[in-house]
């Protein structure tokens, strides 16, 4: 009975040796993992390459590091370089104008990602139904958007980004997860199909008016387009899930509602990563860069 006792204590023991082991190693794990991939993001990132400014979300994924190297994957892959902000950054509670213009000040492109719900009163929607609602977050990218199209700057939308995108011009959203069938379909990441509009940049893009498979995860979406707001593309149950604004050649500003960035690795996947063109072209297209969704 002794030796019976001993080895059971003996393998509690061990059992709680290698929890704490596991424990101590994660972070030192991520720290590893950090410093490897900011070794390979500078060695992989040309010195001219276009500086795309990102406003990151605010949720428990960006504390953990995860969307800020999803995302960085995702351009150094497409050529880009990410210079990172935080809704704070211009300002807090009030945004200001002039440290917007000073963030984008020689910045080749904007692009917005996804995160909590935009706050209703900016749009006349239900404060009931709203989650994880950051109002500085929505102002600083609201100011960020408006800013970028003055200076004629290339936006590219992702998930929230698709939503803050049509609210910053007077359109309004609608709650997914009121309908448990809509919740079902575009709450979860198992994808589903879309159709796109012929003529539109998305369309263009693709090369086709049929896309099998997209990652989707929101429970917003757009209702009311806002001022020169098109959509681009939606799902069998006629959800938005692209828009596009402006209405010159020269314009390309596109949201999509699905999440491109966690496909990088699937060459099967409608499309992976966004990026920008070269500076050279850049100056070719008189100072206007060229944000392109790669398949």
């Amino acid at each position: 009975m002794a030796d019976s006792g001993g080895r059971v204590a003996k393998s509690r023991v061990m059992t709680w040796l290698t929890i704490l082991i596991v424990v101590a190693a994660v972070p030192v794990l991520l720290v590893v993992f950090r410093v490897g991939f900011d070794l390979w993001k500078y060695a992989a990132v040309p010195a001219d390459a276009p500086r795309i400014v990102v406003s990151l979300e605010d949720t428990w994924l960006n504390d953990l590091g995860i969307t800020r190297a999803t995302y960085e994957q995702a351009m150094i892959r497409a050529g880009g370089n990410l210079i990172m902000l935080e809704p704070d950054d211009a300002g807090d509670p009030r945004v200001d104008p002039e440290r917007i213009r000073t963030l984008l000040a020689d910045k080749d492109g904007l692009l917005l990602t996804g995160g909590g719900d935009v706050d209703p009163a900016l749009y006349g929607g239900d404060p009931e139904q709203a989650l994880l609602v950051n109002r500085l977050r929505d102002d600083f990218e609201i100011a960020l958007i408006h800013e970028a199209r003055r200076r004629g700057l290339p936006i590219l939308g992702i998930c929230r980004g698709c939503q803050i995108l049509n609210v910053a011009h007077g359109g309004t959203l609608r709650n997914l997860r009121s309908h448990e069938d809509l919740k079902d379909q575009h709450f979860r990441l198992r994808g589903h199909a879309v159709r796109l509009e012929p003529g539109t940049i998305v369309s263009r893009v693709f090369g086709s008016d049929h896309l099998d498979r997209v990652l989707s995860f929101h429970g917003q979406a757009v209702d009311q387009s806002g001022e020169s707001v098109r959509i681009a593309t939606r799902s069998e149950d006629e959800v938005v899930e692209a828009i596009e604004v402006g209405e010159g050649q020269d314009d390309w500003i596109v949201s999509v509602q699905w999440h491109p960035e966690m496909t990088i690795q699937d060459n099967g996947s409608c499309c992976c990563s966004a990026s920008l063109s070269t500076r050279h072209a850049r100056r070719a297209s008189g100072g206007r860069g060229l944000l392109r969704i790669r398949r």
